[in-house]
């Protein structure tokens, strides 16, 4: 790929330095990188741009890119091995073109075929209007435009010479307006053959489709495989599925900007783990996306894949026995439970179904909350608040005196064994500093209460990242990035916040493709998915 990409690159800057460093005789045939004859100035210079174009597809592995190369070295190999006198011409044609059969394996980035028809519809109606406005053109200038005068059948021919840049070497324009005439069409040739050439490269496009039977596939996986915290959300309507050759396990993933975010690990049998990873990257590379598998639970698995790792923050998880019996019983929780149970507060759990009464107080404080700074909806790794998704959780509220809701945790499933966990945390602004304290640990003593054996208390993103002990060089970089980003200190927060209930920290990771440049892409496009 690097090869003959690279090889294409230099072709096409040869073409366009040689016409700054040569003086070309008339009719002289010049000797191009793909066997290509000088017909024109004006056409060396094209297709040299045309040849930097098609080095940079190549490099994508572009498929289309591919075939173009293979027609126009296969064509120029024959062109110049018919002339036995100089045979040895077509060396460099045959060399780009066993290359490129070698390597064919390696160029497997499809394009959209919407685009290809667009494309060729365009270069073929451009012809067309082109052909049209020549022919016309040429046959209503006068004789004395360029001493002779044109029929219908002589604009048709030459007109099609200028529009494929062959040219007109016998016509001399004696006028401005015949001069501004040969220009037009060459204008319009370039410019129907770059758009007609952009459409052809262009790579597929995501169409976010999520059928019926997919979503209960999906469903019914994760009820017998299901290992994560995250896999509750993997069937979300914002997520699509990929599915093993086997149909047993799948892939949920969110496409945006070129990169299709993976949340967590694959779902199914640990046989099945291997082939729906290899098959959806290369998935991934025949579109020409990047894959990027966010927040997975066992990280070290995907370096068989040559992936990258990135460290992207802590998730904490509390001991539910250990805060029972220690957290829960220091000065801190004693002082807010001894407050709230002092003003009358009490908390309250709605099972699924959840009376309407109890959405619309929820919604009120929702609507609420989001109006605070740095306060807004997020999705992918979490839900947003729905009154459909809200009715179907356990939601953990909290009344004051007057019976008012004040504060709600909703609870949702986690499908590591033991383990509890929540999705919204909201309060009213302007509430006591220990309320969602009290809220939280008082949910947690229920849960213990119920069998359950940790809580999964989230992630503190971007904490700790590039100042630990084998840290890679791009961490490191990063850290002094967000330590001069004022939203940073948000996020550090988060940690501290957490700190106080005495969790046990896990790192977690991306998993992606690309190398920095991937991880470029990703930081850019993370928070569209968000």
């Amino acid at each position: 790929m690097w090869l003959v990409s690279f090889v294409t690159l230099l072709n096409g800057a040869w073409s366009i330095s040689s016409l700054l460093l040569t003086r070309l005789p008339q009719r002289v045939q010049y000797f191009l990188p793909f066997g290509v004859f000088h017909w024109t100035r004006s056409l060396t210079l094209v297709l040299g741009f045309i040849l930097l174009y098609l080095s940079f597809h190549l490099f994508q592995r572009r498929r289309a890119a591919w075939w173009v190369a293979v027609f126009a070295a296969a064509i120029e190999v024959i062109g110049h091995a018919v002339h036995l006198g100089t045979w040895y011409t077509a060396l460099p044609q045959a060399t780009t073109f066993t290359l490129l059969l070698v390597f064919r394996g390696r160029f497997s980035v499809r394009s959209e075929s919407r685009n290809i028809r667009l494309g060729l519809l365009l270069l073929f109606g451009s012809l067309l209007v082109s052909l049209l406005y020549g022919t016309f053109g040429f046959w209503k200038l006068s004789q004395r435009d360029f001493g002779i005068t044109f029929s219908l059948q002589d604009g048709l021919v030459r007109s099609l010479r200028q529009f494929l840049l062959l040219g007109n070497s016998d016509l001399v324009p004696a006028t401005r307006q015949a001069g501004w005439f040969l220009q037009s069409l060459d204008i319009l040739g370039i410019v129907a053959a770059g758009f007609a050439m952009y459409s052809l490269f262009r790579p597929i496009v995501f169409r976010f489709i999520q059928l019926p039977q997919e979503r209960a596939r999906a469903a019914a996986i994760i009820e017998k495989y299901g290992k994560s915290t995250f896999d509750y959300f993997k069937i979300w309507p914002d997520k699509s599925f990929y599915f093993s050759p086997s149909r047993e396990s799948f892939i949920s993933y969110r496409m945006v900007g070129g990169v299709a975010f993976c949340l967590a690990d694959p779902v199914g049998p640990d046989g099945d783990r291997e082939l729906v990873i290899k098959s959806f990257l290369q998935f991934c590379t025949q579109n020409g996306w990047l894959a990027a598998f966010m927040m997975p639970d066992d990280h070290t698995g995907y370096n068989r894949y040559g992936l990258s790792i990135f460290r992207v923050g802590e998730e904490a998880v509390i001991d539910l026995e250990h805060f029972a019996a220690h957290t829960n019983e220091t000065y801190h929780f004693k002082r807010v439970r001894k407050k709230f149970e002092k003003d009358g507060y009490r908390i309250e759990r709605y099972k699924s179904p959840v009376p309407r009464q109890v959405q619309d107080e929820a919604l009120q404080i929702s609507r609420r909350w989001l109006t605070l700074p740095h306060h807004r909806e997020y999705g992918f790794f979490q839900g947003r608040f729905e009154r459909g998704y809200i009715e179907k959780c356990t939601l953990c509220v909290l009344r004051n005196a007057k019976g008012e809701m004040v504060a709600f945790i909703n609870e949702v499933p986690s499908y590591r064994p033991g383990e509890a966990a929540f999705d919204l945390m909201r309060h009213l602004p302007g509430t006591h500093w220990g309320t969602m304290d009290y809220l939280f640990a008082q949910m947690m003593l229920m849960q213990k209460n119920e069998g359950f054996r940790t809580f999964n208390f989230a992630v503190a993103p971007f904490v700790g990242v590039g100042n630990k002990p084998g840290s890679t060089l791009t961490e490191k970089a990063v850290n002094q990035i967000f330590e001069r980003l004022d939203w940073f200190l948000h996020a550090k927060g988060i940690k501290q916040y957490k700190i106080k209930f005495e969790p046990q920290w896990r790192d977690v990771y991306v998993v992606y493709q690309g190398g920095p440049i991937g991880l470029l892409r990703i930081a850019l496009n993370v928070n569209r998915i968000l």
